[in-house]
């Protein structure tokens, strides 16, 4: 038995750690269990970070480690919300005081950080998919190795899981997906699998009585063991379980379905994996835990602490709350909807992080939270725009790549009067690559029917809301970034929007016209400024529409006698809006240097935005600098 087994002393013997659980007591993992629940909650509260979900699988990430040999066996977390325990566990306990800042460990599983992250994820519904490639690549040579997918009841609506389900019997062997719920998404559960999870048979009543038969059957003499009459009684014990919980649903996929359990009980977990270790047919395990489990405030409101800023330990209280586009948004959608009465909403699972959540208290009726299924939203939004209703489809940047084929298909290819508020566009800050929105101005430009603009500000954003509501018939997708953008120029938000026109910021004298994007105006007109400051003056275009472009850029070109270009926006240099202005300048016989400031052939990393902004080149500096060059070579 070990003496003294703290989180500490993992830190003075890293290379043991793993091993050091195994031969733990459940007592000492206890423990530990405790001690990795603080340190979560030490570091989440100074770097921000995804709270609620962690905190649930503390238990499930010890029973793993002790009861699983890695990296022989492989375990695939689905989303990554709530893998904090499993880094601490194996090989960052002493870099995790660095999560998700600039340089340090990433907040979700990413390959090239650790030799025990098997798959890299962010986005919902992939680990049983991931599970399955994966083991079937090791086949041939793995043996009786494992692969562990674990993932939640939120993800299990995303249709990507119900696909994995689907091919079990060709690819499950020696995969085991453990289904940690509870009972929420990222936000309140919704749907029938949500329903089907919460049967509450699940919970104390089926496992005490599976308990007391268990027992009953170890008292029976050892000649009995053999009989047929307790085999009988086994599979009757498996199929009740199977009509009574939610287990029918997963053993129609060919899943053994194991549980409810306890997902705090460290003794249950443990002599459940090693109970289910030997099976090679694919086995679900269904596990109960609280989101926020151990953190008091977090337990209590575990919407707020899914995904939180950094806020008091003591209090729960978030340190600074700053104001955005998206909470501009959420003021301004019940007084849009009043006047609008043929206005939907329609979100992916987050009704909160989209905005959505003070209308859908005010409007029941007219918001949709259709869970973690992007696709199903977009083709969704279709048919209620076929129905006769305007849509708006609030959904993140980097979650609406996963219904692209809908939005092409379902909505352009119709030319239905969907809008889209494209949330989280640009880069986003902690979260990093699996979250930043760097792709969408260039997979939306490309699609015929398809408007396109981008507000330089929250009050910019409005205006461009109402005029998609009152002028269009066709799709529309305007695009904002997260965090808050306030001008410096003031809007009289009375004034219609023009279609389609930008706005000429700033003047100056010398033949370099800068054509920026959206938030990055802003950055943009500070650097200019300077110039002009300097005896520089180059003229500011703010582009708002980026499809179509506003004729007014090109007009204003010819006017100037523009020898430079430079274009400045927050997403993938290709195919964004730079490569817009090149096109047109090309099918319009104009040849000019054009320098196309944007993030160039790289999903960028994780940490804070000033510090992202500086690396891909679109921080004050670094765009003043460009500008300085570009100066200089029309006066030479």
């Amino acid at each position: 038995m070990m003496s003294g087994f703290s989180l500490l002393g993992i830190l003075r013997f890293e290379n043991e750690m793993l091993e050091r659980i195994k031969n733990s007591t459940v007592e000492e993992l206890e423990k530990l269990a405790a001690e990795i629940r603080q340190r979560i909650v030490e570091t989440v509260s100074k770097n921000g970070g995804h709270l609620a979900s962690s905190l649930g699988t503390v238990e499930l990430t010890l029973a793993l480690l002790k009861v699983f040999d890695l990296p022989e066996d492989k375990i695939i977390w689905d989303v990554g919300h709530q893998s904090y325990p499993y880094k601490i566990l194996t090989d960052r306990a002493e870099k995790f005081g660095t999560l998700r800042q600039f340089g340090g460990i990433s907040g979700f599983p990413k390959t090239s950080e650790s030799q025990y992250d098997f798959f890299g994820t962010g986005h919902g519904g992939t680990s049983i998919a991931a599970a399955l490639g994966i083991q079937e690549a090791q086949r041939s040579h793995s043996g009786d190795s494992k692969v562990i997918a674990v993932i939640g009841d939120g993800s299990y609506t995303s249709g990507l899981a119900l696909e994995a389900m689907n091919n079990l019997d060709g690819n499950g062997k020696n995969t085991i997906t453990v289904l940690n719920d509870n009972e929420m998404f990222i936000s309140t559960s919704v749907g029938a699998l949500s329903k089907w999870f919460s049967r509450k048979l699940s919970g104390q009543k089926y496992s005490s009585a599976r308990r007391e038969i268990k027992q009953m059957l170890s008292k029976l003499p050892p000649a009995f063991h053999g009989d047929k009459i307790i085999d009988i009684i086994r599979k009757t014990l498996n199929s009740s379980k199977s009509l009574l919980t939610p287990g029918i649903l997963f053993e129609g996929f060919g899943y053994q379905y194991v549980g409810p359990i306890d997902g705090h009980n460290l003794r249950e977990l443990i002599e459940t994996l090693e109970d289910i270790k030997s099976n090679s047919e694919p086995v679900l395990l269904h596990i109960h835990t609280v989101k926020g489990k151990g953190y008091e405030p977090a337990e209590r409101d575990p919407q707020k602490f899914h995904g939180i800023s950094p806020f008091d330990p003591k209090t729960g209280e978030i340190l600074k709350v700053s104001p955005s586009f998206t909470s501009y948004l959420s003021n301004y959608l019940p007084k849009l909807f009043r006047r609008n009465p043929e206005l939907v909403a329609i979100t992916a699972a987050m009704p909160d992080g989209t905005g959505l959540a003070k209308l859908q208290s005010i409007c029941p009726s007219r918001v949709y939270d259709v869970g973690m299924a992007e696709g199903y939203a977009v083709t969704f939004a279709a048919g209620l725009a076929v129905g006769g209703k305007r849509p708006v489809v609030a959904i993140y940047s980097t979650f609406l790549q996963r219904a692209y084929d809908n939005i092409i298909h379902d909505v352009a290819l119709q030319n239905l009067p969907v809008i889209f508020m494209i949330d989280r566009a640009g880069l986003v800050g902690e979260d990093g690559p699996t979250h930043h929105g760097l792709f969408d101005i260039a997979y939306c430009r490309i699609i015929p029917n398809m408007t396109l603009m981008a507000p330089r500000d929250e009050h910019e954003m409005i205006r461009m809301l109402e005029y998609a509501v009152s002028h269009f018939s066709t799709p529309v997708a305007i695009r904002y970034p997260r965090g808050g953008s306030i001008g410096k120029r003031a809007y009289n938000r009375m004034i219609p929007l023009k279609e389609p026109t930008g706005e000429l910021l700033s003047e100056g004298g010398l033949p370099l016209l800068v054509v920026s994007v959206g938030a990055m105006t802003n950055t943009a007109l500070d650097a200019v400024g300077r110039l002009a400051g300097e005896g520089r003056p180059v003229s500011l275009y703010d582009l708002k529409f980026i499809k179509p472009l506003p004729e007014e850029l090109f007009r204003l070109i010819s006017e100037k006698k523009i020898q430079r270009i430079v274009t400045v926006e927050d997403g993938i240099a290709a195919g964004g809006a730079g490569s817009a202005v090149l096109e047109e300048l090309s099918g319009r016989g104009i040849c000019l240097p054009v320098k196309i400031i944007g993030i160039e052939d790289s999903f960028s990393t994780h940490g804070p935005l000033d510090a992202l902004r500086d690396l891909e080149g679109l921080s004050f500096g670094k765009i003043y600098d460009v500008l300085v060059n570009e100066t200089d070579h029309l006066n030479n």
